[in-house]
C-alpha cells in the first residue's frame, strides 16, 4: 500500500505544479463526412433536446500500461466511479508510455493505437497510471487516480452546455457501424468545435502486472474501457454546422460509416463520441454500447 501512497502523491505535486491551460496546435480539422448515404438512406432526424433532458457525461482518460504495477489500483477508482455514478461517467483506458511496451515474455500484446500515443504526447507530464478529466486546463494537464473522483464531482456540477442525442446501425453483413450525432447548444462555445468518434472495447483477458497481486504477474486479468481505435481520428472532425463555433439555441449534426475491424469483438464494444471546444475541453461524451 505505501507504494500506492507514495506513488499517487507524487503524481498530485506534479499535477499542481505542471497543470496549465494548453491550446491544440492548429486544431481547425476540416468538416468531412463519410456516411454511406446512398447505401444505407438518409440519416434520422431529431429535435432539439431541452436542456433539462440533456445529461452532462464526464471523461475520465486513464493513461494505463500491463507493465504499470500500479495501474489495476487506477482502474479500480475509474471502475467504482463508473458504477457509483451510473450515466455520468465515461472511463477510456488509454495504454501507452514504456510500460505499454512489449517483450518476449508475458507482456506480448501490444495494447497502444495511434490515438493512445497522441494522447499520451499531448500530456505535460507522462506517467502511469495519470489521467484527465475532461481535459480541463488543457490537453497537457493531468491529475493523480485520488483527484479524478473529485475533479469529474465538479465538472458534474456545472451541467451541460450541449445535449447530446445519438442513434446508429449495426449492419454484419457489410461489416459497417453506422453512427449518427446531434447536439443541441445551451451557451456560446467558440469553434473549432469536433466530435471524435473513439472505440473502446472491454472483457478481454490477458497479462497485466498488479502490485496487490500475488503472485504480481496476473495471467487473466480483465481489461475494460480500452482505446481500440477511432472512426476520424483521435482529435475528430469538425461537428457539422457548428465545426467553426456554436451559438445558444444552435445544433449540429455528424454521420460516419464505419468499417469494423474483426479483431473487435462488437459484443463487448462502445463506441464514445467525444465532443471537444478549441481547447480540447470536453464538452460533453455520448456513450453507445453495441449490445
Amino acid at each position: 500500500m505505501a507504494r500506492y501512497a507514495y506513488f499517487f502523491s507524487l503524481i498530485g505535486a506534479a499535477a499542481l505544479i505542471l497543470a496549465g491551460c494548453d491550446q491544440l496546435d492548429d486544431p481547425v480539422i476540416p468538416v468531412t463526412t463519410n456516411y454511406l448515404e446512398a447505401v444505407y438512406g438518409p440519416a434520422p432526424t431529431f429535435e432539439s433536446l431541452p436542456q433539462g433532458d440533456a445529461v452532462k457525461r464526464v471523461l475520465v482518460e486513464d493513461f494505463t500500461a500491463h507493465q504499470c504495477g500500479n495501474c489495476p489500483a487506477a482502474a479500480i477508482i475509474a471502475e467504482d466511479m463508473v458504477a457509483n455514478y451510473e450515466g455520468k461517467i465515461s472511463a477510456m483506458a488509454i495504454h501507452a508510455g514504456n510500460l505499454a511496451n512489449t517483450d518476449d515474455g508475458y507482456f506480448d500484446t501490444d495494447w497502444t493505437t495511434e490515438e493512445g500515443d497522441l494522447f499520451w504526447d499531448q500530456l505535460d507530464f507522462q506517467a502511469n497510471p495519470v489521467g484527465r478529466i475532461n481535459r480541463i486546463n488543457g490537453v497537457g494537464s493531468f491529475w493523480a487516480p485520488a483527484q479524478w473522483e473529485e475533479k469529474a464531482v465538479e465538472e458534474m456540477n456545472l451541467g451541460p452546455v450541449l445535449g447530446l442525442q445519438y442513434d446508429y446501425e449495426w449492419v454484419p453483413a457489410n461489416g459497417h457501424l453506422n453512427l449518427h450525432l446531434h447536439g443541441t447548444f445551451y451557451d456560446d462555445v467558440t469553434g473549432p468545435v469536433q466530435v471524435a468518434w473513439l472505440i473502446l472495447e472491454s472483457h478481454i483477458f490477458d497479462y497485466q502486472l498488479d502490485y496487490s497481486a500475488d503472485p504480481e504477474v496476473v495471467a487473466d486479468y480483465e481489461f475494460n474501457h480500452v482505446l481500440r481505435g477511432s472512426v476520424h481520428g483521435a482529435l475528430g472532425i469538425g461537428f457539422g454546422d457548428a465545426a467553426g463555433g456554436a451559438a445558444a439555441g444552435d445544433v449540429a449534426i455528424q454521420s460516419a460509416t464505419f468499417a469494423w475491424n474483426e479483431a473487435w469483438v462488437i459484443e463487448n464494444a462502445t463506441v464514445l463520441a467525444v465532443v471537444s471546444d478549441a481547447n480540447g475541453y470536453v464538452l460533453n461524451v455520448a456513450e453507445i454500447h453495441m449490445d
